[in-house]
């Protein structure tokens, strides 16, 4: 590559992200305008349309502190998974608006600026600036910009695993060239698609041949260190290096790094979020939030719901079951129902049949059960018969997102160790095994992953698996 084309495609990098997010605010500037002095005089007599365009058009300083705030934090240089790259795009926004509200306030420009078009502007923004981040990356892909080529040391179980996430999250933009391991017999083969082309040590050949860029380190079973000495040496000839610590297990999402510059070493300072009483009213909040949002559909969905159901089958429209809660103390946990009216009894049979018990044993429930009515069956496909847990989540029994809600005998038969980590919360509508999988999961996984979601805890992950949560009901994304 000649030095021209390189400093082409380093300008390319540098300045498409941020003409990117000029066109993004300008965007969502126009249609915070267009709302406002388009269509809400339209639904509300009093308010006048006498704001100007080009007024607002004016506000040059703002996209200007918001292109320099994301390159000052390193913004546009970033290699994040998206939902990380979008919590950080959300939280800029929201300091820069305040900014700007504090300014107009101050400045008292209120009757030049109208405070609806910036909270509409805002509103918006969270929206198009993560969809043009996310279509402006794709741009640079396709024309190999903004890509860099990655070697894996360690082609191991740890090796796959960040192999697998890297060709999972595209937006960051790390393409895997292969793997390199001291393993003989994987050498000169293929590991997950990509070529083992020799032992740990013949790195450097291949940094230069294949212009790598990017090193990650996947070799727990080095130690300490081994790993320090070949971070060392790869420093030499490397640009970026990442090491995957032997941390497997440990909560990861709200954790600090301290530097301790004399002893050359650093600290992992763990933060469990919920035992902070501030991020328990928190969460609460947003589930009495998002549960008098939900209600009205609730009531609707009731009426709907319920006459389909009756017309199907006799028997009560929701069903409700004892179900373990928060501290281990049992509630009734409401469905919409979706068997038939003896379908306990029915159970005990379906059980002779060894196929039928092992799948029991497995997931805690049957596939083409028999006892699941025509209606009900669309309702679990679609999710819509755990609606009326609305209520527990306004009763205080159960939140939004948690873990599932399960029965006294699978916390007796598979919990064990687990249970008291997973008890220390409220059960969820939805959680995480709901939006990774759901029953194309094993039943131990399920659980993995719910203490995983309890010891990592935090206000956007609960935004996240809410938002996936959408996608995977409207998709039927692991239904049975």
């Amino acid at each position: 590559m000649t030095a021209e084309r390189q400093f082409v495609i380093h300008l390319v990098r540098v300045f498409f992200p941020v003409c990117l997010d000029v066109l993004a605010f300008y965007t969502s500037l126009f249609a915070a305008w267009y709302v406002r002095d388009g269509l809400l005089p339209l639904l509300f007599s009093g308010l006048t349309e006498n704001f100007a365009f080009g007024m607002y058009v004016g506000l040059w300083w703002v996209p200007v502190t918001y292109v320099s705030f994301n390159a000052y934090t390193g913004m546009y240089s970033a290699r994040l998974p998206f939902w990380d790259d979008t919590r950080k795009l959300i939280t800029s926004l929201t300091l820069i608006m305040l900014i700007v509200m504090v300014i107009v306030n101050i400045g008292q420009m209120s009757a030049e600026i109208s405070r609806t078009i910036l909270v509409l502007l805002w509103c918006i923004s969270l929206f198009v600036f993560p969809i043009y981040r996310l279509l402006g990356k794709k741009v640079l892909f396709s024309f190999c910009v903004f890509k860099t080529r990655a070697l894996i040391l360690g082609a191991g179980n740890t090796g796959r695993l960040i192999n697998q996430w890297l060709a999972r999250e595209k937006s960051i933009g790390i393409e895997v060239v292969g793997f390199l391991d001291d393993d003989r017999n994987k050498i000169n083969t293929t590991v997950d698609g990509k070529m083992v082309f020799g032992s740990i040590c013949s790195y450097a050949p291949l940094i230069t041949n294949m212009k790598i860029n990017t090193v990650i380190i996947a070799l727990p079973s080095f130690g300490p260190k081994r790993i320090s000495t070949l971070a060392f040496q790869l420093q030499l000839c490397i640009k970026d290096i990442m090491i995957v610590p032997d941390l497997c297990g440990v909560a990861l999402l709200n954790t600090e790094l301290l530097h301790l510059f004399y002893e050359e070493i650093f600290l992992l300072k763990i933060r469990n979020n919920l035992k902070f009483v501030k991020n328990r009213i928190i969460k609460r909040l947003f589930d009495i939030v998002c549960g008098i949002v939900l209600l009205p559909v609730l009531l609707v969905m009731l009426g709907v719901i319920g006459l389909l159901i009756r017309l199907e089958s006799r028997g009560p429209v929701i069903y409700s079951h004892m179900r373990i809660g928060k501290g281990g103390r049992p509630f009734k946990c409401y469905k919409f129902r979706t068997m038939v009216k003896d379908a306990e009894a029915m159970l005990a049979t379906l059980l002779q049949s060894d196929a039928n018990l092992r799948q029991w044993q497995q997931h805690y429930k049957l596939t083409n059960d028999p006892r699941v009515t025509r209606i009900g069956a669309f309702l679990r496909k679609t999710s819509l018969d755990e609606l009326p847990q609305i209520f527990n989540v306004l009763k205080g029994e159960m939140s939004i997102i948690g873990p599932r809600p399960v029965t006294e005998h699978e916390v007796e038969t598979y919990y064990k160790e687990l249970a008291e980590a997973c008890f220390s919360v409220l059960p969820g509508i939805t959680g995480l095994w709901q939006v990774s999988g759901r029953n194309d999961t094993t039943y131990d996984y399920r659980i993995r992953l719910d203490n995983w979601y309890i010891m990592n805890w935090s206000l956007w992950l609960d935004i996240v698996i809410l938002i996936k949560t959408v996608s995977v009901v409207f998709f039927m994304k692991g239904v049975r």
